[in-house]
């Protein structure tokens, strides 16, 4: 007898994919940015250069905001199907905003502070 809570068939793996990515993802891609800032500051201060800081927080800016719309665009998509995802799409898309923002907020230091710093 089948089940009249669970509907297999239109059960999507990209949409958790995309979802877990915005929970997962995001803190990790910032876990990773500040370990390379922290790596990359050696040669910031020895080169006299704030690029070598700046341009992977950047990167990871425009990362998370990407992946931050992603995750909007999925939270939508579960929500329209009524598919049983509507909670993860909401914290897909929570996490993923919060670490753009805590990520802009982290580049304000390479910019403002010289490399030595």
């Amino acid at each position: 007898m089948p089940s009249s809570t669970s509907h297999r068939a239109s059960f999507d793996r990209a949409l958790l994919y995309w979802l877990f990515a915005g929970i997962v993802g995001a803190p990790l891609l910032w876990l990773a940015t500040l370990q390379t800032g922290y790596i990359l500051a050696y040669q910031a201060c020895d080169d006299h250069s704030r690029t070598w800081v700046v341009v992977p927080t950047m990167t990871a800016v425009v990362t998370t905001a990407a992946l931050a719309l992603r995750s909007a665009r999925s939270a939508r998509r579960a929500a329209a199907e009524r598919l049983p995802l509507p909670l993860l799409g909401r914290l897909a898309l929570g996490t993923a905003v919060l670490i753009t923002i805590v990520l802009a907020a982290s580049a304000i230091a390479p910019l403002v502070l010289h490399a030595c710093d």
